[in-house]
């Protein structure tokens, strides 16, 4: 577990399933995480119940309550493999803890802990164009705009940010 100025934050776990599925359930939530894609509860359960068991997934705590979470997986690379040199983060925060600074206090923590392991050489993020929260946040924590395109499945425009921590 780390501890911040307020925050805790560690691996959660599948015993933290119920907050994990009230925090996504919030229709902010939702939208930006993709779970208002899949209509059918199970398969949402299905979709948190392997997020919980992925190793990166951790749980931003207030005071013991769960109100977001910062999720690291292996990149596909080119060979269509899984690089554990490279990683992407998605985040996702209840929306009543937005413009608190808290996802920038998890997340700096985070990306710190990620840069002090030394084999992850950067993290890339994804970030809807219409999301001028997150993208103002990556760009504060020293993301650069690699490109942008359009993603298929949700039919609008995102923006792929890197953030290299190593040569």
């Amino acid at each position: 577990m780390i501890v911040t100025d307020r925050l805790a934050i560690r691996r959660l776990l599948p015993t933290d399933f119920q907050q994990y599925a009230e925090l996504t359930a919030f229709p902010e939530v939702a939208d930006g995480a993709g779970f208002n894609f899949i209509s059918n509860p199970q398969m949402i359960k299905s979709a948190l119940v392997r997020q919980l068991k992925n190793k990166g997934t951790y749980g931003v705590f207030e005071d013991q309550q769960l109100i977001g979470a910062v999720l690291l997986f292996e990149r596909i690379g080119a060979s269509g493999r899984p690089d554990p040199e490279n990683l992407e983060v998605s985040y996702f925060l209840r929306p009543d803890r937005w413009q608190m600074g808290y996802m920038t206090e998890a997340l700096k923590t985070i990306v710190a802990g990620v840069k002090a392991r030394h084999q992850v050489r950067s993290l890339y993020a994804e970030v809807l164009v219409t999301n001028a929260r997150s993208v103002a946040l990556l760009e504060r924590l020293n993301f650069e705009l690699v490109t942008k395109l359009r993603d298929p499945i949700l039919g609008s425009d995102k923006l792929i940010y890197e953030r290299k921590l190593r040569a």
